[in-house]
């Protein structure tokens, strides 16, 4: 795959300066940002590589490895795939479900993230829960928060994975009596806004006023006046298409670099993205760099919040109830002792050509180490940052 011509961190590094310079910023996000800006530079080190038959060089850089970079997400998507393989159930559907808000919260979470994307979370298994509860079973859930629209504008809202099924009292598998063998309807979407909503008020209220925030009434009654949006989609079909549901949405970035069509030389960047209410029609965004970078950093996260979250029947907690039903189902068992993959035996496992020399298809050998041409404390990221 040819390297994208334009890149966030590429923006970051022309742009940077004045963009801190006219949105203060709180540290995260500074420290997100310059991390992006040094991704695979010598700055942050790396390795050379030689081919011992043909001699062909090969220089590494080595990655920032933070969550919100384009560049360094394939690693982590590909070996957190491989431990959710071995909690596939068998012959069993998995439903796509999306809560939303409403874009009247929109400001309360920006200004309490970490609380408010928690309630998300909360909220939105709670609902599932109750529904699952109603027929006598245990049910799983995968969750994952994104913040972005495709336009990258500001728009929180929850993918969960879920299962067409649970376990009940005594551990038995049973489907969903909407999920049989010619049915694909896990719950009905209306039912399930509404009880999102009265759980998501209820438990963001609760948590303000330990803050001693108080909903704006104006607010409060906005919300309740309209419907909030939850999206069902059918059930993919099969462990590939099951993990690939997963795998594209637990470590997709707000934007990536192939997104990226222009950057001209008075700093306006054009990028593409998909309008859904025109049925997902593609279409260009343009603006300034630096009012780009202010939309991007919208969605770095708090510090050590956990984006992705599992619940019920597929909470690390439950994995003995997971390995009794995929011997119920007749499939292969969590092990109970797992052990990780390494990114270099996945590679190999997927016939991806890592550290091989393209010419001779040798593996290459370590040459040279670069050291990195900075220290890695945060207070040396902020002094950088100046200089951008």
């Amino acid at each position: 795959m040819s390297r994208p011509l334009f890149e966030v961190s590429q923006i970051i590094r022309d742009y940077g300066a004045e963009f801190f310079s006219r949105y203060p910023v709180v540290p995260q996000v500074r420290k997100s940002l310059v991390a992006m800006s040094l991704c695979r530079t010598r700055a942050l080190g790396g390795h050379v590589e030689v081919c011992p038959e043909c001699g062909e060089i090969h220089v590494s850089y080595n990655s920032c490895r933070d969550r919100h970079c384009p560049k360094c997400q394939n690693k982590e998507r590909e070996v957190w795939i491989e431990m959710r393989k071995e909690e596939i159930i068998p012959g069993v559907k998995y439903f796509h479900v999306v809560f939303t808000i409403p874009a009247v919260l929109h400001p309360l979470a920006m200004r309490h993230m970490s609380l408010f994307y928690s309630c998300m979370f909360r909220a939105a298994w709670k609902t599932l829960k109750a529904f699952f509860e109603k027929q006598g079973l245990q049910g799983g859930m995968t969750s994952i928060l994104h913040t972005w629209g495709s336009n990258l504008f500001y728009h929180p809202h929850i993918h969960c994975i879920v299962t067409g099924g649970g376990v009940d009292e005594n551990g038995v598998w049973h489907h969903l009596k909407g999920c049989g063998e010619s049915k694909k309807f896990l719950f009905p979407v209306q039912a399930l806004s509404k009880v999102f909503r009265a759980k998501m008020m209820a438990m963001l209220t609760h948590a303000l006023k330990q803050e001693n925030v108080v909903i704006p009434q104006d607010v409060r009654k906005a919300c309740f006046s309209q419907g909030w949006v939850v999206f069902s989609r059918p059930p993919a079909k099969g462990v590939s298409q099951v993990l690939e549901y997963i795998g594209r949405y637990a470590y997709r970035v707000a934007i990536s670099n192939s997104r990226i069509k222009d950057v001209s030389a008075d700093g306006m960047v054009t990028y593409d993205w998909k309008d859904y209410r025109n049925a997902g029609r593609h279409k260009t965004m343009k603006m300034h760099a630096v009012d780009f970078l202010h939309l991007f950093s919208l969605h770095v996260l708090p510090p050590a919040f956990v984006r992705i979250r599992h619940y019920g029947l597929l909470s690390p907690s439950n994995r003995d109830k997971v390995r009794q039903v995929q011997i119920q189902l007749g499939g292969t068992p969590v092990p109970k002792e797992r052990k990780k993959k390494s990114y270099m035996q996945i590679c190999e496992d997927k016939g991806w050509q890592i550290g091989i020399c393209p010419h001779c298809k040798c593996r290459m050998q370590v040459l040279e180490i670069i050291e990195p041409a900075r220290a890695p404390p945060h207070a040396s990221l902020s002094a950088r940052t100046a200089n951008l």
